[in-house]
């Protein structure tokens, strides 16, 4: 009778532990660590099958991992599993025009690796004004999230969710704007020759890439047109000539009483005329492009021959040859291409909301695939009027020296136009950021179990950093890692298996 006793005390027992054991368990997590153990099919508050509900069993979050291809949980990704779009909805948390939650839509908010994308709001938050970045939007003075604090039950949640933190540094940095660049030749410095009459190639003395000096010969080119225009200038000179001397015997005449005033202004008037053609007759030549040297040598050599020069205006290198010995020409075709490129131009696509901030004089710092490991430097020279209808940007020009020849026209590359310098700026990793809907937020570690929400105005990013420009001062720690499943704790009011509280109304 003893031992039955016993037996049914040590029975009574074992089930009291066992029952106080699986009620710590579940107190502490401890049970509904792997997946949920609904009925299949079987459906939950939020629309979504129960068992797969990442709102009502958020350790799926942690369980499933990272959907690489989209970038966010692979429990809350609705592109690769749709069932869970009825949940967000429901939640509030929806972006009708994109089709995605509001806390992942890289245009609409500045979700998990996002932060850039523009939405209209004023200044002030309302709906009109000019374009601001989201990630840059001021806080909303009634947001009520920063008044609340996330408190874990316990530090091993921490580690099991995955938190990380970082403390906020100050440097300094160059505020700077990004747009692609274009290397092209000098405008004023780039020509293309053609022959300033028509005829034939006789000669051709420079080669494709040979550098040339102001005034070298480049080619020939017969033409019947100098030879008659020579002529006509030599024919000109000799009238001139002529009637200088008939004037002198005119005057001689007239002072002797053996001619009349008459014969003298006839020799004069002549004597006019036969300038303004010998005058006529220069220009004529000077506008084949002979210079006031090949003139007087046309004269003392009596020279009426049919070859024209053609020179280059100033000193480069020829890029284009088209001229070919035998090859009839006329004046519209060009025969070279010169350019100087001791200096390029660099054409900018600056962006349309940048465009306020881009003045001339500001330095421009380069980089080109085609140059690689080689930096360039020039300043903004240029700036259009007109924005492009279709890229919706504004084109400016940087003038960029060039002395080592390694820029060539047409390479494209990378250009920063250098703003300001930000001394002691506070930066923010990207990461720590998140949107709630009216506010950007990062969450400041008090202890290890207590999180509080920081309202921070957003500037300058740069390098995956934000510059805080308000909110929260350096030297505090941050979340990056987690800080989206904190967000989310704050707008659902919970976190799901009892693993954290939120205080709402707790002041900072």
């Amino acid at each position: 009778m003893k031992s039955l006793s016993l037996i049914v005390v040590l029975g009574v027992g074992s089930l009291g532990a066992g029952i106080g054991l699986i009620v710590a368990a579940d107190r502490y997590g401890w049970i509904g660590a792997g997946q949920p153990d609904e009925a299949p099919g079987a459906r939950c508050v939020h629309d979504v099958e129960a068992r797969g509900c990442p709102f009502c069993h958020p350790e799926l979050i942690e369980s499933l991992g990272w959907c690489e291809g989209h970038d966010v949980a692979e429990a809350l990704c609705t592109r690769c599993n749709s069932a869970l779009i009825p949940a967000f909805k429901a939640q509030g948390d929806w972006c009708g025009e994109h089709g995605l939650p509001e806390s992942q839509c890289a245009i609409c908010a500045a979700g998990p690796g996002s932060g850039s994308a523009v939405s209209v709001i004023s200044a002030g938050g309302g709906g009109s004004g000019e374009p601001v970045l989201r990630a840059n939007r001021p806080p909303s003075a009634e947001c009520p999230n920063a008044f609340a604090t996330v408190v874990l039950k316990s530090p091993e949640i921490a580690q099991r969710a995955g938190l990380t933190v970082e403390t906020l540094r100050q440097a300094t940095i160059e505020e700077s704007i990004a747009t692609s660049a274009q290397c092209a030749f000098d405008g004023d410095r780039v020509a293309h020759l053609a022959s300033r009459a028509p005829g034939t190639v006789a000669q051709v003395r420079v080669r494709l890439g040979q550098r040339v000096a102001e005034g070298d010969v480049l080619a020939m080119i017969e033409t019947s047109e100098l030879g008659s225009a020579k002529a006509a200038y030599l024919q000109a000179s000799t009238l001139v000539e002529l009637w200088e001397r008939n004037l002198e015997r005119e005057k001689r005449l007239f002072e002797q009483r053996a001619g009349t005033e008459r014969e003298v202004l006839d020799a004069e008037t002549n004597l006019v005329e036969s300038r303004v053609r010998l005058s006529s007759a220069a220009q004529h030549l000077r506008n084949l492009g002979l210079s006031d040297e090949d003139l007087e040598r046309v004269l003392s050599e009596r020279d009426t021959s049919s070859l024209l020069p053609l020179r280059t205006p100033f000193e480069g290198e020829v890029i284009e040859r088209h001229a070919v010995v035998g090859e009839v020409i006329s004046t519209s075709e060009a025969l070279f291409v010169v350019a100087d490129t001791s200096n390029m131009w660099v054409m900018l696509d600056v962006p349309e909301r940048e465009a306020a901030r881009v003045r001339q004089g500001q330095t421009v710092r380069l980089a080109f695939d085609g140059a690689a490991g080689r930096a360039f430097s020039g300043e903004i020279a240029w700036i259009s009027t007109n924005v492009d209808p279709r890229t919706r940007t504004l084109a400016a020009r940087a003038e960029v020296e060039n002395g080592e020849g390694a820029l060539r026209a047409n390479m494209f590359g990378r250009a920063e136009i250098r703003i300001r310098t930000i001394e002691n700026a506070v930066l923010v990793p990207e990461a720590a950021v998140q949107w709630d809907g009216c506010c950007n937020l990062v969450f400041v570690r008090q202890t290890r179990t207590v999180y509080q929400p920081y309202k921070v105005t957003l500037g300058y990013k740069r390098d995956g950093y934000y510059v805080v420009e308000e909110g929260v001062p350096a030297g505090e720690s941050v979340v990056t890692q987690g800080s989206f499943l904190l967000k989310t704790e704050i707008l659902k009011g919970h976190i799901g298996a009892g693993c954290c509280e939120v205080h709402p109304g707790a002041e900072k």
